[in-house]
């Protein structure tokens, strides 16, 4: 299910709605001021890049590797 994000175009709100591939074309309420009035915004890709097999390339914590526990 896909995550899309949205702009209202009444107060200006960025808010996440989650969807099932049948809800496409329904409108998305503010959550702010309820309005309908909103866009679908363009977002950018959050991923991880690179090989983290070889362990602390990423430098974001102290493990030695990326791997599950």
């Amino acid at each position: 299910m896909p995550i899309y994000e949205f702009e209202c175009s009444k107060c200006k709100n960025v808010f996440e709605a989650l969807f099932t591939s049948r809800d496409d074309k329904v409108k998305v309420a503010c959550p702010v001021c309820n309005s309908k009035r909103t866009k679908k915004l363009m977002s950018t890709f959050g991923g991880k890049f690179g090989n983290a097999s070889s362990g602390g390339g990423c430098n974001t914590c102290a493990a030695t590797s990326c791997g599950t526990t």
